[in-house]
């Protein structure tokens, strides 16, 4: 059970979570909500998801794990892990700005008539979630596990509501897997209580945050 538990805490590391959730709302078949097929993700040209994967994939993923690398290695962190709060700060400021980066270049730079706002909500929730969680990281050790797998969840079920919302005779789109990414995102918490890296508290607040802040960002499309 440790072996799988620690297995599953690698799979579904914090920082795959925002790549995961491209790939899940690029893939699964949804209505657009109007007569422009584009403002569907599921119906965006090839290439464009491509580029995007790569943007998001670089930025999102493989910068901010090359610089906790980095941070190993120069022994500013004891543990890649970061069991400790005090050794958090500047990871989660590090990858807070490589989300900012990200959403600055998607917002301001990538093409209008291909800005999906369900894109440029899910970036700046990540900004606004990395920002919460360095807020809370001053006081409180939280969960990044239950915040990034249960604000997946948040972004799934967000999106697809927002999908369907021009079509009420359509039936509520991809609840299986909505429903396979809440159990999960629970399964990973529960792997992470059972390693003992967390306290029940420390991962009910993160589940909060996750879902909360990118449910409400992608649900109403909040952005600057």
């Amino acid at each position: 059970m440790k072996l799988l538990a620690q297995v599953l805490s690698y799979i579904f590391h914090p920082l795959l979570m925002p790549v995961l959730g491209l790939i899940c709302i690029f893939f699964l078949p949804t209505f657009p909500r109007t007569l422009y097929i584009f403002d569907s993700l599921y119906f965006y040209p090839g290439e464009i998801k491509s580029k995007l994967f790569w943007v998001f994939g670089v930025l999102l993923f493989l910068a901010p794990l090359v610089s906790v690398l980095i941070m190993y290695w120069n022994k500013m962190i004891s543990s890649l892990h970061l069991e400790k709060r005090e050794e958090r700060g500047y990871p989660f400021f590090i990858v807070t700005f490589y989300y900012l980066l990200t959403y600055i270049f998607f917002r301001y730079q990538w093409p209008e008539e291909l800005r999906h706002p369900a894109l440029v909500s899910l970036l700046f929730g990540l900004v606004i979630t990395g920002v919460v969680v360095l807020l809370i990281n001053r006081y409180f050790k939280i969960s990044i596990h239950a915040v990034a797998s249960f604000g997946l969840a948040g972004l799934l079920l967000a999106y697809n509501q927002n999908q369907m919302s021009f079509y009420e005779k359509v039936s509520f789109p991809n609840i299986p897997v909505i429903l396979a990414t809440i159990v999960l995102a629970g399964i990973i918490s529960t792997a992470r209580l059972y390693l003992k890296s967390h306290t029940l508290s420390e991962i009910l607040l993160g589940m909060i945050v996750g879902f909360g802040t990118m449910y409400a960002c992608v649900k109403w499309e909040l952005y600057l």
